[in-house]
């Protein structure tokens, strides 16, 4: 009979437990929660990283740990169907939630946010590489995000501002049940001068960069686009050329059994050979993803082994352009699930295969 993904998930903390000597396990980070519950949400507030319900995890029993404000909509809507036993307090007296978790599990409790009281393991490596019914859903959203992002970009008329640009793809993402965690928009010369432009009520004349990171059931997608109004500089045209070749040396790259650390000397090599050797150090590159934007920030010193089922946001940048989509490793090579058939593309040859990357949107 086929194991069930929280049954799959648990194995997997099942092995924590035995190798920390622990009683239990609680999570609480969002991120985590979604993650072990396949796509259970635990926030309540978005600015935060954890959330305003946990889980106890033990090696026999699962349970929630809520206070009385969330316990119903945690176990009707977030976790139905799900083998959870309820430890639920009122809302006031909360902070005694974790201490009912020792009377159930046991003094020796592990924790995955800091805590003075239970030891702190970070289980975030557990969550890679994907399984199947994960991907499934990733793919999903992949092409739900490249569809909404090129309906508003083609939607965008000069004179708009950024923010209007930002509000237009929030009623999309909103409205189809994703949530946008990184919005980033800018406008001409915004985009040459800042690498993470928060959007603002500048007016777009010439051209814009539009960056997403849209979230939904745990996992994020993340991809940039370009959009202009009228022909660019040459040299505009001849760094988003050059990006493009780097993204693809990144993306061709990202196989199984390479380091994080190769891929990313690749690509760091890529920018030398298209003539812009000192671009790469104005922004960071991007590296692994899935229930995080990124889980860290690949350098040449990152040492771990890709495996199928990784999933990567690769994002290099040459002052006034960049490239970046979302992209999972199977046995087939990287593939990349932000794509959309409305976008122009650039076709990168790069070691016997071709690459496609989203080309500068003309209106």
């Amino acid at each position: 009979m086929q194991k069930s993904e929280i049954e799959i998930k648990w194995e997997k903390l099942r092995i924590v437990l035995k190798e920390k000597n622990l009683d239990g396990y609680i999570i609480n980070r969002i991120s985590n929660f979604s993650w072990f519950t396949g796509g259970g949400n635990n926030f309540v507030a978005i600015n935060t990283e954890y959330g305003a319900s946990s889980l106890l995890v033990t090696e026999k029993k699962l349970y929630l740990l809520s206070n009385n404000i969330e316990a119903d909509r945690m176990k009707n809507e977030e976790l139905q169907g799900l083998p959870f036993d309820d430890i639920v307090c009122v809302w006031h007296k909360d902070d005694g939630l974790f201490q009912m978790a020792e009377k159930i599990a046991g003094n020796k409790i592990g924790i995955d946010k800091p805590d003075e009281k239970f030891e702190f393991i970070d289980i975030s490596n557990l969550h890679l590489p994907l399984l199947d019914v994960e991907i499934e859903r990733y793919r999903k959203l992949g092409q739900k995000v490249a569809d909404a992002v090129s309906k508003v970009c083609h939607e965008i008329k000069p004179k708009m501002t950024e923010n209007q640009v930002a509000g237009k793809l929030s009623e999309f993402f909103w409205s189809s049940g994703t949530i946008p965690v990184v919005l980033l928009i800018a406008a001409d010369d915004r985009i040459s001068n800042y690498r993470h432009p928060i959007a603002t009520d500048k007016k777009i004349e010439k051209y814009v960069m539009v960056v997403v990171c849209v979230y939904e059931k745990g996992l994020i997608v993340s991809m940039t686009r370009l959009v202009a109004f009228e022909k660019l500089s040459k040299d505009i045209y001849k760094k988003h050329r050059a990006v493009c070749t780097i993204d693809a040396a990144f993306i061709s790259s990202t196989k199984a059994g390479n380091s994080i650390g190769d891929v990313f000397k690749n690509g760091i090599e890529a920018y030398k050979n298209t003539g812009y050797p000192e671009e790469w150090e104005k922004h960071h590159q991007g590296g692994p993803c899935g229930y995080r934007t990124r889980y860290y920030r690949a350098t040449k010193e990152s040492s771990e082994i890709i495996k199928n089922g990784y999933a990567f946001a690769w994002n290099p940048s040459i002052t006034g352009t960049k490239s970046e989509d979302t992209i999972i490793v199977s046995e087939k090579g990287p593939t990349i699930i932000t794509e959309n058939q409305n976008w122009p593309k650039i076709d990168i040859e790069v070691r016997g295969a071709c690459i496609s990357r989203p080309d500068i949107l003309i209106l």
